[in-house]
């Protein structure tokens, strides 16, 4: 069951799945990267890969991605790109006018260690 602090972008064989645990700073401390500073939870499935790690972003990181993921919606081209300011986590979501959807990336949780998912998964408009 999806919950109000939580977003997910489906594919064909596949999801990620971005929850907001813990907002630090709000109201009064704002972010170096815009808004506020968030601990939160990622899950990727891709086909049979799967990874469930803790998270750190903000909220004008989020606010940024879908400014542009609207706008590639709207338009039904371009390129809607998250990177935590940590850079443990990039996605890239690139439409194309016949409405289908690419959503690659990777994810490393931590930065000192050579683990890393790269990941794609297809996708179409149907599931935005």
């Amino acid at each position: 069951m999806k919950s109000v602090n939580e977003f997910v972008i489906k594919g064909k064989e596949g999801f990620i799945r971005i929850e907001l645990k813990e907002v630090f700073g709000f109201p009064d401390l704002t972010s170096n990267f815009g808004g506020y500073d968030v601990q939160g939870r990622i899950e990727i499935k891709s086909g049979n890969y799967y990874v469930n790690g803790e998270l750190w972003f903000t909220t004008g990181e989020i606010y940024e991605f879908h400014e542009q993921l609207a706008s590639c919606y709207r338009e039904l081209s371009g390129v809607a790109t998250f990177w935590t300011s940590e850079t443990n986590l990039k996605i890239e979501i690139k439409f194309d006018k016949l409405g289908q959807i690419t959503i690659d990336g990777y994810f490393q949780e931590k930065a000192y260690q050579e683990n890393k998912l790269k990941f794609e998964i297809e996708s179409d408009q149907s599931f935005f």
